[in-house]
C-alpha cells in the first residue's frame, strides 16, 4: 500500500515536467503545456487522483495540447516511466466530446462545480428506494467484473420500470456524490464512464506495482 502511494504522482510534480517539455516544444503547443501546467499548480500539492475526482469531463476540448498528452504518454511508457505515463492517461480521461474548444475554455468547463441533487425534492419521491440499494450494493462489489457490470447496465437500459429519479440515485450512490442528471441517459452514461475510470485505474496501479 505504502509502495502504491509512493508512486502516486502529485499535481506539482506533473506540473514541472509539463514545463520541462513546454520548453523543448513549438510555441503555441509551449504555450498551452505552460497554462495547463500553471492551472495544476493552483491550489494544493495533491495527487492527480484526489485532483480528478474533483473534476467533470469536458464536452469541448483542445485539441493540440490533447496530442501534446497523448505523445508524452506514449513517450513516458516506452521509456519505462509507468508512473508518469498512467498518470497522464487519467488526466487525458477529462478530454471528452469534440475537439474545438480552448484551453482556457477547457479547464473552466472541466472545473466547474456540478449541481447538487436534493434527494428530499419531490421528484425523487418516485425513486424505488429498495432497487437503489441493491443496484449500488450490485456496483460497488469488489468482485464486480466487467461481464456482471455488462449485465447490469444492459438491464438498466432496457428496464422501462426504472425512472430518472430512481436512476440518479443509484448513480449517486455509485459514483458518491449528488449530481443532478438532465435525463435516463446522463445517469447511464456516468456510471458506464465511472466503472470503466475504476477498471482503467486499477490496471494502471498494477502496471506501477509491477
Amino acid at each position: 500500500m505504502n509502495e502504491q502511494v509512493d508512486q502516486a504522482m502529485h499535481t506539482k510534480e506533473l506540473a514541472r515536467t509539463l514545463r520541462a517539455i513546454a520548453e523543448l516544444a513549438e510555441f503555441q503547443r509551449s504555450q498551452e503545456l505552460y497554462h495547463f501546467a500553471g492551472w495544476l499548480e493552483q491550489g494544493s500539492n495533491e495527487t492527480i487522483l484526489a485532483r480528478l475526482k474533483r473534476l467533470n469531463p469536458s464536452t469541448v476540448y483542445p485539441l493540440r495540447l490533447k496530442d501534446s498528452l497523448e505523445a508524452m504518454e506514449l513517450g513516458f511508457r516506452n521509456a519505462g516511466a509507468p508512473k508518469q505515463a498512467n498518470t497522464l492517461r487519467a488526466v487525458l480521461n477529462l478530454f471528452c466530446g469534440r475537439p474545438g474548444a480552448s484551453v482556457e475554455a477547457f479547464i473552466a468547463e472541466i472545473s466547474v462545480l456540478p449541481q447538487m441533487a436534493n434527494h428530499n425534492a419531490k421528484r425523487f419521491k418516485t425513486a424505488d428506494l429498495a432497487l437503489v440499494k441493491d443496484i449500488t450494493s450490485q456496483l460497488a462489489g469488489p468482485s464486480l467484473d466487467i461481464e456482471a457490470f455488462e449485465v447490469i447496465l444492459a438491464n438498466l437500459r432496457s428496464s422501462k420500470l426504472i425512472g430518472g429519479a430512481t436512476l440518479t440515485l443509484i448513480a449517486n450512490g455509485y459514483l458518491e456524490n449528488r449530481r443532478v442528471y438532465r435525463d435516463r441517459r446522463a445517469a447511464l452514461e456516468a456510471i458506464e464512464k465511472h466503472f470503466r475510470s475504476k477498471a482503467s485505474q486499477s490496471v494502471q496501479t498494477c502496471e506501477v506495482m509491477g
